[in-house]
């Protein structure tokens, strides 16, 4: 043999361990307050958003989901390097303290006071109205952001909350409502219909527009301030820069929103895609 083609497969050996450490996957490990025991359902949408992104990024990315609270999601994501929670709302403290993806995964109308047994409330209503005029004890869900509005107003008013922690604190204040624990709680429509749509209570369950809120929220991939983050915010936008992944997205909006809060979640997703792709 050469010393040629002895030099060449000496090369070849010298690359390959390399080569194999190119493909291995990039492990995230995903905290998630989603508890799917409830319902007997093992995935909810939003899941199934991080799911066709790992899909999309075709080996590039190891997704393993670990059961947390919101409480302890956040405490992993500051201690870990490569933690990353999905559907989160971007707040001024939590960029501070973490990546977030450029794109969404989910658009939602504006949290919503949704109350039981109360006809006498206006559609329409601010948090002091509904805390101090009409005596509300309203449930909120620990660690959970709001958006800037209502979670500024908590923030200064925290007394005026019955504060619920765990895993399960959405599912289990919508039954506290339910049983006139509350008056009423803090929860998006679609999430309180999708959970409950089946209950012959939701007949009697108003969902209260909160004033000085805006008329979208997005949900984005937040991950550790490491360079494993950054490696996994990267490939995350890549794969929602992608047509594939913007139409499941808007396609899944499309069938969960009923108008007019359908037209409006799609404009505001197409807008923060860049795009405009039509959900078919």
């Amino acid at each position: 043999m050469s010393k040629f083609v002895v030099g060449m497969l000496i090369g070849i050996l010298a690359v390959m361990p390399s080569l194999a450490m190119a493909k291995k996957p990039l492990k995230v490990q995903i905290m998630t307050d989603f508890a799917s025991q409830i319902d007997d359902d093992p995935l909810n949408i939003a899941t199934r958003f991080m799911l066709d992104i790992e899909k999309q990024l075709n080996g590039a990315i190891a997704l393993n989901f670990i059961p947390a609270s919101r409480l302890r999601e956040w405490q992993q994501l500051h201690t870990m390097k490569n933690v990353c929670l999905y559907n989160k709302t971007k707040t001024p403290e939590r960029l501070e303290n973490a990546l977030f993806s450029t794109y969404p995964i989910m658009a939602f109308p504006a949290n919503r006071l949704v109350v039981y047994n109360h006809p006498e409330l206006p559609e329409n209503i601010s948090l002091s109205d509904a805390v101090n005029k009409y005596d509300l004890t309203i449930g909120i869900a620990s660690g959970r952001s709001y958006g800037h509005e209502i979670d500024d107003y908590i923030a200064k008013h925290n007394e005026s909350f019955m504060v619920l922690g765990g895993t399960t604190s959405a599912y289990r204040l919508s039954q506290m409502l339910f049983q006139n624990k509350f008056d009423a709680i803090i929860e998006y429509s679609a999430v309180f219909i999708s959970r409950h749509g089946t209950d012959p209570r939701i007949e009697n369950i108003r969902y209260l527009s909160v004033d000085n809120t805006n008329q979208a929220v997005f949900g984005y991939i937040a991950c550790s301030q490491s360079e494993l983050g950054k490696q996994a915010i990267t490939l995350f936008d890549q794969a929602l820069q992608t047509q594939a992944v913007q139409q499941i997205i808007l396609q899944s909006h499309a069938q969960i929103f009923a108008p007019p809060e359908q037209a409006l979640m799609l404009s505001a997703l197409q807008d923060a895609f860049n795009v405009a792709i039509p959900a078919r």
